[in-house]
């Protein structure tokens, strides 16, 4: 009897880990399932977005290998930079270019000098002073003129300059104010009065100067350089036929001309004529 209900008791314990087997597989399942097709739904996502991503990316064209012009990192405001640009750009009509140019130079600022040649090889030289606080805009619109071939942009940096004319200044200032009090507590009559004055003349004149160095790293710094240089692609070779018209009409005037000139000297062939034989007749005698 004991042994009949053990047996029965380890038939319902194997039944039941079967059936705990059978439910943990039923919800494994279902999982994996779930996890491989959020898997796949985020694979579609992300393909399309990468396919995206690598599509933005904008390939130069062969034509325009530089790109655009490199525009300057603006720097705070406590530098003096002088900015100096030059600039190539390739165009398909240098004559629309040239009048969108004038405009662009009356936008931005002042020409300094212009050259241009309207030939086999059209080409426009500029040299031109743009406002510093618009020198990014300037070069920015400068892109829609043509293809840029090449670039350089450099600065000059005024500011330890500057620092040192003030300076100088400065002390120039209070050197003229000792001097011009030296000189009002000195009679005409004194001996160093001269002196003092000639003194007080230099102060003045360095502080002039002084000054005046000050204006040119202002006005370095508030106008940028800029020389640009448009010209045409270069055009394939062509057959040149010659005007054979003109080598009949050379011909011609080579005739015409001997027939001037022989026109000319008929009266001296006349002349020579006329005295040939007189004077054979006079060689005979004087060899008699």
């Amino acid at each position: 009897m004991k042994n009949k209900l053990v047996f029965l008791i380890f038939i319902v314990f194997a039944f039941l880990l079967q059936c705990g087997k059978e439910s943990n597989g039923e919800n494994t399942a279902p999982a994996e399932a779930e996890m491989r097709s959020l898997d796949a739904v985020s694979e579609k996502k992300v393909a399309p977005s990468a396919s995206r991503s690598e599509e933005s990316i904008e390939q130069p064209s062969v034509e325009n290998q530089l790109g655009q012009v490199f525009v300057p990192i603006p720097t705070s405001s406590e530098r003096l930079l002088e900015y100096q640009v030059q600039l190539s750009y390739q165009t398909q009509n240098l004559i629309k270019t040239r009048k969108d140019i004038l405009g662009f130079i009356t936008k931005y600022g002042y020409i300094e000098s212009s050259s241009a040649v309207n030939a086999d090889s059209p080409y426009m030289s500029l040299r031109i002073h743009i406002h510093s606080e618009k020198l990014y805009e300037a070069l920015i619109e400068l892109d829609t003129y043509g293809v840029l071939q090449s670039e350089d942009i450099s600065t000059v940096d005024h500011t330890e300059g500057m620092v040192w004319q003030k300076i100088k200044s400065n002390r120039e200032k209070i050197r003229l104010g000792r001097r011009t009090n030296a000189n009002n507590q000195t009679s005409a009559n004194s001996k160093n009065w001269q002196a003092i004055e000639e003194a007080v003349t230099d102060s003045e004149n360095n502080l002039d100067q002084s000054e005046h160095e000050i204006w040119k790293i202002k006005d370095k710094v508030k106008w940028a350089t800029l020389t640009v240089q448009f010209s045409t692609p270069i055009p394939p070779d062509k057959i040149q036929v010659p005007t054979y018209k003109n080598a009949f009409i050379g011909i011609l005037n080579v005739f015409l001309d001997l027939t001037y000139y022989l026109i000319w000297m008929i009266p001296f062939f006349l002349l020579a004529g006329i005295l040939y034989f007189p004077l054979k007749k006079i060689g005979k005698y004087f060899k008699k």
